[in-house]
């Protein structure tokens, strides 16, 4: 029989990350895309969020990000990329009504 204490806190269910049905943690993802979205967030330097990027020394994070994308590559594997900000579009923009006087 399985020891209960061994889970810790993971169960059986439907990963939020792959839809594989499997032992997933308190985040609802199963260990690889728990993996992934650490990989994601120290590659996007939410630093407080991963977990192996919250037990490294400050001053070796970067050091941790480069060894992720050199063994991981840059791109993003679990997390949505932002959008880009939108640049305001050139030329006149919005023309101002003239008033018109009253006679």
């Amino acid at each position: 029989m399985e020891n209960p204490l061994d889970t810790h806190g993971s169960y059986e269910a439907e990963c939020a990350g792959c839809d594989v049905f499997t032992r997933v943690d308190d985040l609802m993802l199963c260990e690889e895309c728990a993996a992934k979205l650490d990989r994601d967030l120290i590659r996007e330097r939410d630093w407080e969020y991963s977990a192996t990027a919250w037990a490294c020394p400050e001053a070796r994070r970067e050091e941790l990000r480069a060894q992720v994308i050199r063994e991981h590559v840059a791109k993003l594997e679990l997390i949505a990329p932002s959008p880009a900000p939108k640049k305001p579009k050139k030329g006149r923009g919005r023309r101002k009504r003239k008033r018109r006087r009253k006679r």
